[in-house]
């Protein structure tokens, strides 16, 4: 509460509110004497003998601590007569040279920019207070830009900043800006330098027939520096949108004369273009990831770098590069979260939980999942919603926990969706709860619906959706080998060999159901062993769990006996409650037993991650860290420090002390080797 002013203090109030004052608290931090006399067009001499009069009262009981000085000063001034100085203070700080900042706010502050130079100044400024993080700073003084400036190309382009500020917070199509940018790509109006990012905010949503409109404005013979913006799009269109890239064969073929004269300017956006296009034209993996982490590596995460850095992290996940991704993820998740990013946090939480599900660990999938939906409200995560309710219903269906993954299929999706990659594991996602559920026959079609997208949209990849595995299974639970079988088959000839893709070893399980018992074995041992070498756990329990069943058909009980406790360990540690039912049966859920070693460590082998486990599995199996490394597909020195903290968590001082530690689950390396 604002304490009694004194005489004293009504004579300082009374200055306070005279030219003198509204002046300095207009010009704020930057007031010198010098400054406020030139703003009031006075005498130098009589603003300095008012300021010490300002100061001498100040000191004297004016009301300081209680209340904001400029402010309490601002608000007594009118309106008017507020609005001319800040007005005459922007005209006085931009002739001084002052930062473009500082200008902008007294023109913000008088909601008013009619000179020439402002415009400039304003959206300057607001490239500034992004950089910072300061969105609302930024909006208003875009705002006030598009308000000032009668171009419409240039209002256009505002119009794009300002959705883009916006999005990052809240990615409605409902908004003004929004609207406007709508309006300006209907109009013709857009710029080419953005009508790659209009492309894409108008995709998110689903509003094909506007981003087709937009696509259609691009003059491939007039660029210039948007060259690589519009490379990355059309890769990105044949990534993301397929059938948006088929309806834009003009555009693409341009792309593809224009890639060689542009690699020697290297940006994130081209980048992203090669990185892209080489993963959907058969670049090595080995080269899609290193480019990838070139990417994540050279280039910060940034508005318009948004869609070059999930691409990076998608194409580490689609080349199986799963633990990299699962940092990039870690690591991109902290910075949009510091820097208040809710959309951003959506996406790379979403990626993480496509990771995590790609890993096997069920109950992190579904955790991420849920992250991903919560910071931003469904209607406004347009197509993109696909990535989050696929990895959560997959999740939830591996856990048992069947009524809510209905409750997720349940959400409203843009019928969009299925134009674009993101409906695939939709897709695949949905099919698996209906087979969960005893639903073969509407699974069958739904796996089917997908495997024809991707060969309509020639994005046919065992690595995107292994769809015809996921045909095959569903004929087994429909009791049709036959048909199981031959399209299992197909899936392993399209790969050449089983071990090329870990997909190559659910098909070998898959076609261990419809061989005699004996055959079964040789099967699921080598599924077992690339499930091991592919860093899926839940198959790798899987598979395991099948091998143990089919060591117990041909009489083996003990070898049964390790591979079903490991196949349960490794069900338990992911949160697949649905397969870990499978595998105990009616038997009650009950700790593995521990070796000799393991009564020293009260945690056992709990304290080990899935990653350090099976480094410890392969090391106690007497391979060296080369070795392990090539199997795994990780560097060398990431083995080494596996290692470093096997050993400390386990309490062990060298390498030939794992296989007593690891007991009965080091044996079950050699039996499914």
């Amino acid at each position: 509460m604002q304490k009694q002013i004194s005489p004293q203090g009504e004579k300082w109030s009374t200055l306070a509110r005279s030219g003198v004052g509204q002046a300095i608290a207009v010009l704020g931090g930057a007031s010198t004497v010098g400054l406020v006399a030139e703003l009031l067009a006075a005498d130098e001499a009589a603003v300095r003998s008012a300021v010490r009069q300002l100061a001498a009262g100040s000191s004297a009981g004016a009301p300081v601590a209680e209340v904001d000085i400029a402010d309490w000063i601002l608000r007594d001034t009118p309106a008017q007569v507020r609005r001319e100085l800040h007005l005459r203070a922007a005209e006085l700080l931009h002739d001084k040279g002052f930062p473009a900042g500082a200008v902008a706010d007294q023109l913000v502050a008088a909601g008013v920019a009619e000179q020439s130079w402002a415009a400039v100044v304003l959206l300057t400024a607001a490239a500034e207070a992004l950089a910072n993080d300061q969105i609302d700073r930024a909006v208003a003084r875009l705002e006030l830009a598009y308000r000032a400036t009668r171009d419409p190309a240039e209002r256009a382009t505002i119009a794009i900043r300002l959705v883009r500020a916006e999005w990052r917070i809240s990615p409605s199509s409902r908004t003004r800006n929004y609207t406007r940018m709508r309006a300006a790509v209907r109009a013709g109006r857009v710029p080419a330098a953005v009508l790659p990012a209009a492309v894409m905010f108008l995709l998110w949503h689903g509003q094909t027939q506007h981003a087709d409109q937009a696509l259609g404005q691009l003059d491939c013979g007039r660029l210039d520096e948007a060259a690589p913006k519009v490379d990355f799009l059309c890769a990105w269109l044949r990534a993301t949108h397929p059938p948006q890239a088929q309806r834009q064969q003009r555009l693409l073929a341009a792309q593809a004369l224009r890639r060689t004269a542009s690699a020697l300017r290297p940006s994130p956006h081209l980048l992203g273009a090669q990185l892209l296009t080489g993963l959907f034209t058969g670049r090595p993996r080995d080269e899609t990831s290193t480019l990838a982490q070139r990417l994540l590596t050279c280039h910060r995460l940034a508005p318009s770098t948004v869609e070059t850095l999930a691409a990076a992290v998608h194409c580490l996940i689609y080349t199986d590069r799963l633990d990299t991704a699962a940092a990039w993820c870690d690591s991109l998740l902290a910075e949009a979260e510091a820097r208040q990013a809710p959309t951003w946090q959506s996406i790379f939480a979403g990626l993480r939980a496509e990771t995590m599900l790609r890993k096997g660990n069920a109950r992190a999938a579904a955790d991420d999942a849920v992250l991903a939906l919560n910071h931003v409200p469904a209607e406004q995560l347009g197509v993109w919603i696909g990535t989050p309710i696929a990895a959560l219903v997959r999740a939830l269906t591996l856990a048992g926990r069947h009524a809510d993954a209905e409750a997720q299929l349940r959400r409203p999706v843009p019928r969009a969706m299925f134009e674009s990659r993101f409906g695939l594991p939709y897709l695949h996602a949905r099919g698996h709860h209906y087979l969960a559920v005893d639903r073969a026959d509407e699974a069958l079609r739904t796996f089917r619906r997908c495997g024809h997208l991707m060969r309509r949209w020639r994005m046919d990849f065992a690595w995107l959706v292994p769809w015809r595995n996921d045909v095959a299974a569903a004929h087994l639970a429909l009791g049709e080998h036959r048909s199981a079988r031959a399209v299992a088959t197909r899936h392993l000839d399209l790969l050449g060999t089983a071990s090329q893709h870990r997909t190559g070893g659910v098909s070998l399980r898959l076609l261990a159901v419809t061989a005699d018992r004996y055959q079964r074995v040789r099967l699921l041992r080598d599924a077992a062993a690339i499930a091991r070498s592919g860093g899926c756990d839940l198959e790798l329990a899987t598979a395991l769990g099948e091998l143990g069943a089919a060591h117990r058909a041909v009489g083996d009980h003990d070898k049964a006996r390790l591979l079903i406790r490991e196949a349960t360990r490794l069900a338990d540690s992911c949160g697949a409650g649905a397969l870990l039912h499978d595998l105990l049966g009616d038997r009650p859920r009950c700790p593995t037993p521990p070796g000799p070693r393991l009564r020293a460590h009260p945690n056992g082998l709990d304290v080990l991650s899935p990653a350090e486990r099976r480094v410890a599995e392969l090391a106690a199996h007497g391979n060296r860290n080369r070795d392990i490394a090539a199997t795994l597909d990780i560097t060398t020195s990431t083995v080494e420090q596996h290692l470093t903290r096997v050993y400390r968590k386990l309490e062990i001082a060298r390498r030939s002390e794992l296989s007593f530690v690891l007991g009965d689950a080091g044996s079950s390396v050699s039996a499914t080797g």
